[in-house]
């Protein structure tokens, strides 16, 4: 009796013991599935922002900056990227739960605003002064971005469905995750952000070079650079009356010193243009960064192999 009363408490101990063990196993995969998900909700969210700093921003001739649209694109880009939790290549918006050992996660929503988050400085008129606000046509300064996820607990069976197990059924129960901080009543309110645009020229079209062209610009590759730079000449008064007043001191024909005269070259060009022996001694190259001439001593600035021709 003795025997028999000995091995069914080892029983009962080991069904206890295993009830235990089995509950911890297996919220102890469910919250290591939960953490992984989690961090792929949060890459979504910042996947949104990166993608669009590599988008283009503006169109400096168009006076266009901060395109509102580009924050849209990308969100579009995340949400397709992301819904299956993987974001190596778009999915096309499968809808499918994603189903692991326990966690099942819906598909992540990317949400994104051409705002910056709240409390961040933006630039205005009283920080870069009116005529640049007035100058730029800026649809947005930056954006802000969260991305969100319903999550619960599946596979768990029913043996945790007495009244003993109230906790963990309610540990099991779907909820949201989101890209930054907690949820409100299954709301992800905190977002990332990121200002956007550099408000300058990049990029390939942005750094080609300019033939030496007067007034129209037609032949520069380089229209944003050519048209930028005009508008700055002008807005400054163009050139000025003096020439013309000196020309009529002496007698001579007068000269139209609004004409915009630009030529920009780079390295790719040495700096420079063939544009006949027309000025400097009879030169023929028309140099856009410090001048060279090799029959006129004074003006050798040595730049051969030299950034802007300054040695290093």
């Amino acid at each position: 009796m003795r025997s028999r009363a000995a091995r069914g408490q080892s029983l009962v101990e080991a069904s206890l013991g295993l009830m235990v063990f089995v509950t911890i196993l297996l919220f102890g995969i469910y919250f290591a599935e939960v953490g992984a998900l989690t961090l792929k909700v949060q890459e979504a969210a910042n996947f949104a922002l990166w993608d669009a700093t590599g988008r283009v921003h503006h169109n400096p001739e168009a006076g266009d900056w901060g395109r509102r649209g580009v924050v849209a694109d990308a969100e579009a880009e995340a949400s397709g990227r992301y819904a299956d939790f993987d974001g190596r290549e778009r999915m096309g918006g499968t809808g499918m739960p994603i189903q692991q050992a326990i966690a099942r996660a819906q598909p992540i929503q990317v949400q994104c605003e051409a705002e910056l988050p709240a409390g961040v400085p933006r630039l205005g008129p009283a920080a870069a002064g009116p005529a640049l606000d007035a100058a730029m046509n800026m649809g947005t300064q930056g954006m802000s971005c969260t991305a969100s996820s319903r999550l619960r607990a599946s596979r768990i069976g029913r043996f945790m469905e007495d009244r003993f197990h109230t906790a963990h059924r309610r540990a099991a129960q779907a909820f949201t995750v989101c890209a930054a901080g907690r949820a409100s009543g299954d709301r992800c309110t905190g977002r990332f952000g990121i200002m956007l645009d550099d408000w300058g020229l990049a990029g390939v079209a942005e750094g080609r070079a300019c033939p030496l062209s007067i007034d129209t610009g037609a032949p520069c590759a380089n229209g944003d650079y050519y048209h930028w730079t005009e508008r700055i000449y002008r807005a400054n008064g163009g050139g000025g009356g003096a020439g013309s007043a000196l020309a009529g001191l002496v007698g001579a024909d007068s000269v139209n010193e609004d004409q915009f005269f630009m030529s920009f070259h780079g390295e790719e060009d040495n700096y420079e243009e063939n544009i006949g022996a027309t000025h400097a001694g009879g030169q023929s190259r028309w140099e856009t960064t410090p001048f060279e001439a090799p029959n006129i001593p004074s003006y050798n600035a040595g730049r051969h192999n030299h950034w802007l021709g300054m040695a290093r």
